[in-house]
């Protein structure tokens, strides 16, 4: 085995817990905090509805019940694939199940993100494991179990839980990809990142640059190493084959993905764009009469185009506005804006980015997996630099920037000459 193809492993010398029953109990106390802080949350959800009611909730609302009445992922007759469908599926269980009413569907949603939340802990643990070791994966854990941010979507019928379980799930399969099974892992990948780009299609091209990654893993099937990243793909592209077919046969276009990325686009860039989310500000191009949804969403990206490149200075600006707001310390909604909520991002957000900081200079020797780590930070970063910004749109990073700042933590812990984490006691 080459150097080139040399599997990614634990640091040996960041710091490790000290026993295995020092790990069960902080396994067992990581369970009953993670539980109990989704199940006060959506108490909490309940009883202030109107703080978890968002456009976009309502929109897959419609378009769960339209599958559950069998008439496929549409919000309405001229909307027939403006909503990624696999999110809208797991609510349209609810309906199925007999949930009729708008309240019972959410509440089912919020119990869904809440199972789901609690399985990306858990695949966050394992992945931290392998590729950093016990301390910084249990670490990151608990930041994730408790991340007031992370935790408030939960309550939210939102794709951003389902989405971060699928990436980490995807992650973890990635993190197996090596020896004679190594294709086969690589395959589950590719599943489920297809899986996690049905749920948000902001990622299509996020599998790309995975690909380098999947190359360089596999570890003691070097020779035929190209298997790993073409099995990978391969699956991801099948993944997605059944939804553009459909989407073929309605519009006569090639659409791996749902339609709105010209929408998306308009709302971006406008004299009325200042980097954050407006749908209700933007105005729409003249329309043929004829207009099908395909149409209308190449003219809004047309507009949308033609105006950037009309306005260079002012497309560049926005593009930093909108990574101001993407990492923002504070948080950006003014709803959101008393000092109360402002004070929990700051107290939060802002020592998990010092720590990771540290981690990554603590990682510096091993550049491989430090880019693997900020990888989806520097994807969706790019991508919401030309699309609007806002805090939501980085939280699909935030587990793998929890994972150095678990090596961050342990860094700090060793540097005052502690040669393991405190056990807890």
């Amino acid at each position: 085995m080459t150097a080139e193809s040399r599997p990614i492993e634990p640091d040996p010398h960041l710091p490790r817990c000290a026993s295995p029953r020092g790990r069960a109990a902080r396994l067992l106390a990581l369970s009953i905090i993670a539980v109990a802080a989704r199940v006060g949350l959506i108490a909490y959800a309940e009883r202030h509805p109107d703080a978890f009611d968002f456009p976009d909730s309502q929109r897959y609302l419609r378009v769960a019940r339209n599958i559950a009445a069998g008439n496929g992922p549409i919000e309405a007759s001229d909307k027939r694939a403006s909503t990624d469908p696999l999110y809208p599926v797991l609510l349209a269980v609810g309906v199925r199940l007999g949930l009729d009413d708008e309240t019972s569907i959410t509440r089912f949603g919020r119990i869904a993100n809440a199972a789901s939340s609690l399985c990306a802990i858990f695949l966050l643990l394992s992945l931290g494991r392998r590729w950093l070791g016990p301390g910084p994966a249990m670490i990151a854990a608990w930041i994730m179990a408790v991340d007031p941010i992370l935790l408030f979507f939960n309550g939210l019928l939102l794709t951003e839980t389902s989405y971060i379980t699928l990436l980490l799930a995807a992650f973890a399969c990635l993190a197996r990809v090596r020896g004679d099974a190594a294709w086969r892992w690589a395959i589950l990948c590719g599943i489920l990142l297809g899986l996690a780009t049905l749920c948000r299609s902001s990622s299509l091209l996020l599998p790309i640059g995975l690909l380098p990654f999947a190359w360089q893993l596999p570890g003691q099937i070097y020779r035929r190493r190209w298997l790993v990243p073409a099995s990978l793909l391969i699956a991801y592209v099948l993944v997605l084959t059944p939804y553009a077919a459909r989407n073929y046969r309605l519009f006569g276009r090639v659409v791996p993905v749902r339609i709105g990325a010209g929408a998306s686009l308009l709302e971006a860039f406008g004299p009325w764009a200042d980097g954050g989310p407006g749908m209700d500000r933007i105005v729409h191009p003249s329309y043929p009469a004829d207009a099908d949804e395909y149409e209308r969403d190449r003219l809004c990206r047309e507009s949308a185009m033609d105006w950037a490149r009309q306005h260079p200075g002012r497309t560049v600006s926005l593009a930093l506005a909108k990574l101001k707001r993407n990492w923002s310390i504070t948080l950006n909604a003014d709803e959101y804006s008393t000092p109360a909520y402002q004070a929990v991002a700051v107290c939060t957000v802002g020592p998990v980015l010092a720590l990771a900081t540290l981690g990554a200079w603590r990682l510096r020797r091993r550049p491989e997996l430090v880019a693997l780590l900020l990888y989806p930070a520097a994807y969706f970063t790019l991508l919401h630099m030309v699309l609007v910004g806002s805090i939501r749109y980085r939280l699909p990073a935030m587990p793998f920037v929890f994972l150095l700042a678990g090596a961050g933590a342990c860094a700090a812990w060793q540097a005052r000459g502690r040669t393991a984490l405190p056990e807890g006691r």
